[in-house]
């Protein structure tokens, strides 16, 4: 499994990570042949940076990985839910990304993961979304620091 360079993560104070999340602009390539990429790509950062819980966010969907930490290679992380991502619940993107949809994406999806740290936040999320965050997401949101990944004026030079 190849390790990638994730585009949020979750830290604890003392830099632990709970929670590494990728981020894809739309969902036609989870539909498409590179479903398996992509949560293999996840699950590699997951073993890399010793993280056990997964985040993907794909235009409108949101898939949860868990590791049991049954094994060091990653056969143990696991799919565990899936639910929709309505456009209404993202907050607008950092004006500093205008101009470029995937950091956009990407600026609203951070900004959303930080707000869900308020009850009205998660009062306001769909029962399918509310269900698959149940205590432990929400529980790591409010534990730790959400950040990027690295440095996003990296990507737009390339």
């Amino acid at each position: 499994m190849k390790t990638s360079h994730p585009d949020i993560i979750v830290t604890s104070p003392d830099g632990e990570y709970l929670m590494i999340v990728e981020v894809k602009l739309n969902d036609i390539n989870i539909h498409l042949n590179n479903s398996n990429n992509i949560i293999d790509q996840l699950k590699g950062s997951m073993i890399g940076f010793g993280c056990s819980v997964g985040l993907l966010v794909a235009g409108e969907r949101v898939i949860v990985l868990w590791d049991s930490l049954d094994d060091s290679q990653g056969s143990s992380i696991r799919v565990v839910g899936e639910a929709r991502l309505p456009n209404y619940l993202l907050p607008p993107a950092d004006k500093q990304w205008k101009g470029n949809p995937y950091l956009e994406f990407e600026s609203q999806v951070q900004r959303w993961l930080e707000k869900l740290k308020l009850q009205t936040s998660i009062d306001s999320l769909p029962d399918d979304l509310k269900n698959l965050f149940g205590g432990r997401i929400i529980n790591l949101l409010r534990l730790g620091e959400v950040r990027a990944g690295g440095p996003r004026w990296s990507k737009v030079a390339k």
